[in-house]
């Protein structure tokens, strides 16, 4: 059993909540934007805007998911060479029971599953981001 770091709970909670209070005044301030955008003369330019923004967001959103794909199979290889999950000199934020061998390869297994879903969806992302800002 890997014993839970209560620092890094305390670390992981905190970025969390700061994370949360970020996304809220994002909203807003994307919210006033989107208001101040439909109160402009002319739809064409409204609709220009938008198709940019949400191109530019998708943007965002597959290269964040093709870093995530990445760092899914990075782990899921040091699995397969370690044979152990988690891998050692690992903190974690609650007690985890160490897999050794075949439940560790399972869980190997199972990232480079996620790898793989990650990477398509970057990748479907990707093309609607072009086709958006094209």
């Amino acid at each position: 059993m890997l014993p839970a770091d209560q620092r890094l709970r305390r670390q992981t909670f905190a970025v969390l909540g700061l994370a949360a209070i970020l996304a809220i005044v994002a909203m807003i301030c994307f919210h006033y934007w989107l208001l101040d955008l439909g109160t402009a003369p002319g739809n064409d330019l409204l609709i220009f805007r938008l198709r940019r923004m949400i191109g530019v967001a998708l943007t965002g959103s597959a290269l964040c998911l093709a870093l995530l794909a990445w760092h899914a199979a990075h782990k899921a290889s040091r699995i397969r060479n370690l044979r152990q999950w988690p891998l050692p000199g690992t903190r974690v934020i609650r007690d985890t029971p160490i897999r050794r061998d075949t439940a560790a390869l399972s869980v190997g297994r199972q990232l480079n599953a996620i790898a793989i879903l990650l990477l398509a969806l970057a990748f479907a992302l990707g093309y609607i981001s072009w086709q958006m800002l094209r």
